[in-house]
């Protein structure tokens, strides 16, 4: 219990200092585990050894749970762009510590940390660490571990902390896609309230991703558009109660004021797979808003039937169409019946007629299929 406690105390310093970091850590729930020799972390639970634990400085503990954390959050990168494989985790290590470092964080002996990697993008590292350690060498992360020279293996504690802090074995970037998903939700609620604060972490501009055109994850940039319309009300004071047994402060969250209208295209023209990506797609943003109400409109050339969810509501409705597609009634329906809609989401192949003056609100057009000219709003391609 001394050891939960421990990691609970952590979690509220750094929630307190760094409210970025503190709030992601949060998330990872805590499972006491004595068959392992440390900890390991999986994206949902942070799984430790007690003895260990308590073992620990505080500043060591610091470090662990945001150095889990930042993995997490970056595992939706590596899968995107294919860098798998302990040398891209090292490097991402390196971009993480040296962003903590920035931020007056102390960095244990024996962590991958190099001032060489200062304001290195991950991938301008990993680029780095490949020319290095991929030339004629088999197996680049236990070379790459072996690096830091100011450790003396003769000291049982330096030893003890190059065992652990370089070891990124027991840490799981390559994340389902629901936790990946989630994780993403959670980064996003964590700027907003650092910004808030003002409190944001320095360096993070350059600790972002690089992102080029074609690398550009729909999913990701799906909601991040929702969430740049989000009119969250983020507060301290009441704080929100699931977390207090723990000792951990975290914000109440309200969504009262976002109304986001969806509108899915079931004309002739979507097949029956891709109205079922359609629908996948419209769970999934369920999901990862849930305080969120969500006007759902089926439409092809007129509007067939208007349905409202919250959460985790089962769908439960008929799709009528297979009529040709014009985007006209939908925007109509919109302006007389969900006059405060502030965004629209529409799943379409983007082959309809469209009104010839843009609404007052934002739209987004999630497309099936490439589009030279969409006369307003923004498009993202999907399934493509």
């Amino acid at each position: 219990m001394e050891a939960h406690n421990f990691l609970s105390k952590a979690k509220s310093l750094l929630t307190n200092k760094y409210p970025y970091f503190g709030m992601l850590a949060s998330r990872l729930k805590q499972e006491a585990n004595e068959e392992i020799d440390y900890f390991a972390s999986n994206g949902v639970k942070f799984i430790y050894n007690s003895k260990f634990i308590e073992s620990c400085s505080m500043d060591e503990l610091l470090f662990i749970l945001t150095n889990c954390a930042m993995h997490h959050i970056l595992a939706h990168q590596q899968r995107k762009l294919n860098r798998k494989g302990a040398l891209w985790q090292l490097a991402t290590d390196f971009a993480i510590n040296n962003l903590l470092s920035k931020n007056g964080m102390k960095i244990p002996i024996g962590a991958n940390f190099n001032k060489e990697y200062k304001n290195m993008y991950a991938e301008e590292i990993y680029e780095a660490l490949k020319e290095e350690y991929y030339s004629g060498i088999s197996n680049a992360f236990d070379e790459a571990k072996n690096t830091n020279d100011a450790i003396n293996k003769g000291d049982e504690k330096e030893e003890r902390s190059k065992n652990l802090f370089s070891n990124l074995k027991n840490i799981e970037d390559d994340l389902d896609d629901r936790v990946e998903d989630e994780w993403q939700y959670a980064d996003s609620i964590a700027k907003e309230v650092a910004k808030r604060k003002s409190l944001m972490p320095l360096g993070f501009e350059r600790f972002a991703k690089k992102v080029e055109a074609r690398d550009i994850d729909w999913k990701f940039e799906l909601y991040n558009a929702i969430n740049r319309h989000m009119r969250n009300n983020y507060a301290f004071m009441p704080p929100n109660k699931k977390h207090i047994y723990r000792g951990v402060a975290l914000p109440s969250l309200t969504s009262d004021t976002l109304s986001l209208t969806v509108a899915i295209d079931t004309s002739g023209s979507i097949q029956e797979e891709l109205l079922g990506a359609f629908l996948e797609e419209f769970k999934s943003i369920m999901q990862n808003f849930p305080t969120v109400k969500i006007e759902l409109l089926i439409a092809d050339a007129k509007v067939h039937s208007h349905h409202t969810f919250q959460g985790g509501e089962e769908l439960n409705f008929p799709l009528k169409g297979g009529g040709g597609t014009d985007y006209r009634p939908t925007f109509d329906y919109i302006d007389a019946n969900l006059p405060m809609s502030n965004m629209l989401l529409y799943f379409t192949d983007g082959e309809g007629i469209f009104p010839k003056y843009p609404p007052s609100y934002d739209v987004l057009w999630a497309l099936s299929q490439k589009k030279e000219r969409i006369p307003f709003g923004r498009s993202i391609v999907i399934f493509d």
